[in-house]
Protein backbone atom coordinates (compact mmCIF):
# COMPACT_ATOMS: atom_id res chain seq x y z
CA UNK A 1 0.00 0.00 0.00
CA UNK A 2 2.71 2.63 0.76
CA UNK A 3 4.42 1.78 -2.63
CA UNK A 4 1.22 2.48 -4.66
CA UNK A 5 0.70 5.82 -2.94
CA UNK A 6 4.31 6.79 -3.63
CA UNK A 7 3.91 6.06 -7.36
CA UNK A 8 0.71 8.13 -7.53
CA UNK A 9 2.41 11.04 -5.77
CA UNK A 10 5.41 10.73 -8.09
CA UNK A 11 3.23 10.79 -11.23
CA UNK A 12 1.07 13.65 -9.99
CA UNK A 13 4.13 15.65 -8.98
CA UNK A 14 5.76 15.06 -12.36
CA UNK A 15 2.64 16.33 -14.12
CA UNK A 16 2.65 19.46 -12.01
CA UNK A 17 6.30 20.10 -12.89
CA UNK A 18 5.54 19.47 -16.54
CA UNK A 19 2.63 21.95 -16.44
CA UNK A 20 4.89 24.61 -14.91
CA UNK A 21 7.41 24.09 -17.74
CA UNK A 22 4.84 24.15 -20.54
CA UNK A 23 2.83 27.00 -19.08
CA UNK A 24 5.01 29.66 -20.72
CA UNK A 25 3.34 28.82 -23.96
CA UNK A 26 4.38 26.16 -26.42
CA UNK A 27 3.11 24.89 -29.71
CA UNK A 28 4.16 21.94 -31.88
CA UNK A 29 2.41 21.86 -35.24
CA UNK A 30 -1.27 21.52 -34.51
CA UNK A 31 -0.76 21.11 -30.72
CA UNK A 32 -0.38 24.29 -28.71
CA UNK A 33 -0.30 24.99 -24.98
CA UNK A 34 -1.83 28.24 -23.80
CA UNK A 35 0.22 30.60 -21.71
CA UNK A 36 -0.35 30.25 -17.92
CA UNK A 37 0.04 32.90 -15.27
CA UNK A 38 3.53 32.98 -13.71
CA UNK A 39 2.04 32.63 -10.23
CA UNK A 40 0.23 29.41 -11.16
CA UNK A 41 3.32 28.09 -12.91
CA UNK A 42 5.47 28.78 -9.82
CA UNK A 43 2.91 27.15 -7.54
CA UNK A 44 2.64 24.09 -9.79
CA UNK A 45 6.43 23.79 -9.95
CA UNK A 46 6.83 23.94 -6.17
CA UNK A 47 3.92 21.59 -5.51
CA UNK A 48 5.07 19.13 -8.15
CA UNK A 49 8.66 19.13 -6.87
CA UNK A 50 7.42 18.55 -3.30
CA UNK A 51 5.26 15.62 -4.37
CA UNK A 52 8.12 14.06 -6.33
CA UNK A 53 10.49 14.36 -3.38
CA UNK A 54 7.88 12.99 -1.01
CA UNK A 55 7.23 9.98 -3.26
CA UNK A 56 10.95 9.26 -3.52
CA UNK A 57 11.32 9.39 0.29
CA UNK A 58 8.39 7.00 0.73
CA UNK A 59 9.79 4.60 -1.81
CA UNK A 60 13.17 4.56 -0.11
CA UNK A 61 11.62 3.86 3.32
CA UNK A 62 9.36 1.12 1.94
CA UNK A 63 12.22 -0.98 0.56
CA UNK A 64 14.13 -2.84 3.36
CA UNK A 65 17.80 -2.06 3.40
CA UNK A 66 20.68 -4.32 4.35
CA UNK A 67 20.68 -5.36 8.01
CA UNK A 68 17.06 -4.33 8.58
CA UNK A 69 14.71 -6.99 9.86
CA UNK A 70 11.34 -7.70 8.39
CA UNK A 71 8.92 -7.07 11.27
CA UNK A 72 6.29 -9.38 9.81
CA UNK A 73 8.66 -12.28 9.57
CA UNK A 74 10.03 -11.52 13.05
CA UNK A 75 6.61 -11.49 14.66
CA UNK A 76 5.66 -14.78 13.03
CA UNK A 77 8.49 -16.65 14.73
CA UNK A 78 7.02 -19.22 17.13
CA UNK A 79 9.05 -19.84 20.28
CA UNK A 80 9.85 -23.45 21.02
CA UNK A 81 7.45 -25.28 23.24
CA UNK A 82 8.63 -25.55 26.83
CA UNK A 83 9.74 -28.95 27.91
CA UNK A 84 8.36 -30.85 30.92
CA UNK A 85 9.12 -29.28 34.26
CA UNK A 86 10.76 -31.55 36.77
CA UNK A 87 10.65 -30.83 40.47
CA UNK A 88 13.08 -32.20 42.97
CA UNK A 89 11.52 -33.85 46.02
CA UNK A 90 11.76 -31.78 49.19
CA UNK A 91 14.34 -32.99 51.65
CA UNK A 92 12.85 -34.98 54.53
CA UNK A 93 12.10 -32.99 57.66
CA UNK A 94 13.43 -34.48 60.83
CA UNK A 95 10.71 -34.87 63.45
CA UNK A 96 11.94 -34.43 67.01
CA UNK A 97 11.17 -37.39 69.24
CA UNK A 98 8.14 -36.94 71.45
CA UNK A 99 8.70 -38.01 74.98
CA UNK A 100 5.71 -39.62 76.66
CA UNK A 101 4.62 -38.07 79.95
CA UNK A 102 5.77 -39.82 83.03
CA UNK A 103 3.03 -41.87 84.65
CA UNK A 104 2.97 -42.19 88.40
CA UNK A 105 2.89 -45.90 89.27
CA UNK A 106 -0.19 -47.18 91.10
CA UNK A 107 0.04 -47.13 94.85
CA UNK A 108 2.19 -43.97 95.01
CA UNK A 109 0.89 -41.18 97.20
CA UNK A 110 0.88 -37.51 96.17
CA UNK A 111 3.93 -36.86 98.35
CA UNK A 112 6.08 -39.09 96.09
CA UNK A 113 6.23 -41.90 98.69
CA UNK A 114 4.43 -45.21 98.21
CA UNK A 115 0.88 -45.10 99.54
CA UNK A 116 1.49 -48.25 101.54
CA UNK A 117 4.29 -46.59 103.53
CA UNK A 118 2.12 -43.56 104.28
CA UNK A 119 -0.76 -45.80 105.36
CA UNK A 120 1.47 -47.87 107.66
CA UNK A 121 2.88 -44.67 109.17
CA UNK A 122 -0.66 -43.45 109.87
CA UNK A 123 -1.69 -46.80 111.39
CA UNK A 124 1.23 -46.53 113.80
CA UNK A 125 -0.60 -43.60 115.47
CA UNK A 126 -3.86 -45.56 115.81
CA UNK A 127 -4.26 -47.34 119.18
CA UNK A 128 -3.47 -51.04 118.95
CA UNK A 129 -6.93 -51.99 120.21
CA UNK A 130 -8.44 -50.30 117.12
CA UNK A 131 -5.70 -50.99 114.56
CA UNK A 132 -6.79 -54.53 113.76
CA UNK A 133 -10.15 -53.31 112.46
CA UNK A 134 -8.65 -50.71 110.10
CA UNK A 135 -8.16 -50.74 106.33
CA UNK A 136 -6.62 -48.26 103.93
CA UNK A 137 -8.86 -45.69 102.28
CA UNK A 138 -8.61 -43.67 99.06
CA UNK A 139 -6.81 -40.38 99.67
CA UNK A 140 -7.79 -39.15 96.20
CA UNK A 141 -11.33 -38.53 97.52
CA UNK A 142 -9.95 -35.82 99.82
CA UNK A 143 -8.05 -32.56 99.23
CA UNK A 144 -4.47 -32.85 97.87
CA UNK A 145 -3.05 -32.16 101.32
CA UNK A 146 -4.41 -35.57 102.49
CA UNK A 147 -1.76 -38.23 101.80
CA UNK A 148 -3.18 -41.28 103.62
CA UNK A 149 -6.55 -42.51 104.93
CA UNK A 150 -7.52 -45.40 107.20
CA UNK A 151 -11.07 -46.37 108.18
CA UNK A 152 -11.71 -48.48 111.31
CA UNK A 153 -14.72 -50.27 112.83
CA UNK A 154 -13.62 -51.62 116.24
CA UNK A 155 -15.92 -54.17 117.81
CA UNK A 156 -15.93 -52.40 121.18
CA UNK A 157 -15.96 -48.87 119.82
CA UNK A 158 -17.39 -46.65 117.12
CA UNK A 159 -16.66 -46.18 113.39
CA UNK A 160 -13.75 -43.79 112.96
CA UNK A 161 -11.71 -42.41 110.03
CA UNK A 162 -8.14 -41.06 110.33
CA UNK A 163 -6.73 -38.62 107.78
CA UNK A 164 -3.00 -37.93 107.43
CA UNK A 165 -2.22 -34.37 106.25
CA UNK A 166 1.05 -32.91 104.97
CA UNK A 167 1.73 -30.53 107.84
CA UNK A 168 0.16 -28.57 110.68
CA UNK A 169 -1.05 -25.75 108.45
CA UNK A 170 -2.92 -28.12 106.12
CA UNK A 171 -4.25 -29.96 109.20
CA UNK A 172 -5.93 -26.82 110.52
CA UNK A 173 -7.32 -26.06 107.06
CA UNK A 174 -8.61 -29.60 106.64
CA UNK A 175 -10.26 -29.50 110.04
CA UNK A 176 -12.14 -26.33 109.06
CA UNK A 177 -13.20 -27.88 105.74
CA UNK A 178 -14.74 -30.87 107.52
CA UNK A 179 -16.79 -28.46 109.65
CA UNK A 180 -17.83 -26.09 106.86
CA UNK A 181 -21.47 -27.25 107.04
CA UNK A 182 -21.61 -27.16 110.84
CA UNK A 183 -22.96 -24.08 112.58
CA UNK A 184 -20.83 -23.84 115.74
CA UNK A 185 -22.76 -22.14 118.54
CA UNK A 186 -20.67 -22.82 121.68
CA UNK A 187 -17.06 -23.36 122.72
CA UNK A 188 -17.36 -26.60 124.72
CA UNK A 189 -18.12 -30.29 124.22
CA UNK A 190 -19.36 -32.68 126.92
CA UNK A 191 -22.09 -35.18 127.80
CA UNK A 192 -24.22 -32.43 129.36
CA UNK A 193 -23.42 -29.77 126.72
CA UNK A 194 -25.64 -29.43 123.62
CA UNK A 195 -24.07 -30.24 120.30
CA UNK A 196 -22.43 -27.90 117.77
CA UNK A 197 -19.59 -26.94 120.07
CA UNK A 198 -15.88 -26.53 119.37
CA UNK A 199 -12.96 -26.31 121.77
CA UNK A 200 -9.36 -27.37 122.27
CA UNK A 201 -8.12 -30.45 124.06
CA UNK A 202 -4.87 -31.28 125.80
CA UNK A 203 -2.64 -34.36 126.01
CA UNK A 204 0.12 -34.88 128.54
CA UNK A 205 -0.52 -31.39 129.87
CA UNK A 206 -0.12 -29.70 126.49
CA UNK A 207 -2.57 -28.50 123.86
CA UNK A 208 -2.86 -31.22 121.22
CA UNK A 209 -5.45 -29.79 118.83
CA UNK A 210 -9.13 -29.01 118.41
CA UNK A 211 -12.29 -31.08 118.89
CA UNK A 212 -15.82 -30.39 117.66
CA UNK A 213 -19.07 -32.12 118.61
CA UNK A 214 -21.93 -31.78 116.16
CA UNK A 215 -24.84 -33.48 114.51
CA UNK A 216 -24.79 -34.92 111.01
CA UNK A 217 -27.25 -34.90 108.14
CA UNK A 218 -27.83 -38.63 108.76
CA UNK A 219 -29.10 -37.95 112.32
CA UNK A 220 -26.00 -39.35 114.10
CA UNK A 221 -23.72 -37.40 116.43
CA UNK A 222 -20.08 -36.77 115.43
CA UNK A 223 -16.80 -35.98 117.05
CA UNK A 224 -14.12 -34.44 114.82
CA UNK A 225 -10.69 -33.82 116.32
CA UNK A 226 -7.17 -32.93 115.20
CA UNK A 227 -3.61 -33.46 116.33
CA UNK A 228 -1.53 -30.69 114.75
CA UNK A 229 1.84 -32.04 115.86
CA UNK A 230 1.14 -35.32 114.01
CA UNK A 231 -0.87 -33.62 111.18
CA UNK A 232 -3.80 -36.01 111.72
CA UNK A 233 -7.56 -35.36 111.73
CA UNK A 234 -10.04 -38.04 112.85
CA UNK A 235 -13.83 -38.31 112.87
CA UNK A 236 -16.08 -40.81 114.73
CA UNK A 237 -19.86 -41.15 114.82
CA UNK A 238 -22.56 -42.71 117.06
CA UNK A 239 -26.32 -42.63 117.42
CA UNK A 240 -27.56 -39.70 119.55
CA UNK A 241 -28.43 -42.03 122.44
CA UNK A 242 -24.78 -43.16 122.62
CA UNK A 243 -23.22 -39.69 122.49
CA UNK A 244 -21.95 -39.95 126.08
CA UNK A 245 -20.30 -43.31 125.33
CA UNK A 246 -18.74 -41.80 122.18
CA UNK A 247 -17.16 -39.04 124.27
CA UNK A 248 -15.78 -41.56 126.73
CA UNK A 249 -14.43 -43.81 123.98
CA UNK A 250 -12.82 -40.82 122.22
CA UNK A 251 -10.39 -40.41 125.15
CA UNK A 252 -8.69 -43.65 124.08
CA UNK A 253 -9.19 -43.33 120.28
CA UNK A 254 -5.86 -41.58 119.69
CA UNK A 255 -3.75 -39.95 118.55
CA UNK A 256 -2.82 -39.49 121.37
CA UNK A 257 -5.43 -40.01 124.07
CA UNK A 258 -7.08 -36.65 124.82
CA UNK A 259 -9.23 -35.07 127.46
CA UNK A 260 -11.87 -32.44 126.78
CA UNK A 261 -11.08 -29.01 128.16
Amino acid sequence: MPTSASIVLFVFGGLMVLISLLGSGFSVREISFPRISPVIRSTAALLGAGLVVTSLVLLSNASPGPGRENPTAHSSTVPPAPGPVTTSPAPPVATPPVSSPSVQPPGTARTGQPAGDRTRALLAHVPQSIRGSCSGGDAAKFPPSVVAVVACRPADGFPVVYLQFVDGVSTRGGFDVLLKDVRISRNACGPTVPLNGRTTYSAAGRDAGSVACHGGSDGDTYLTWSNESLAIVARASAPPAEYGELLEWWRTAGPPPGSAV
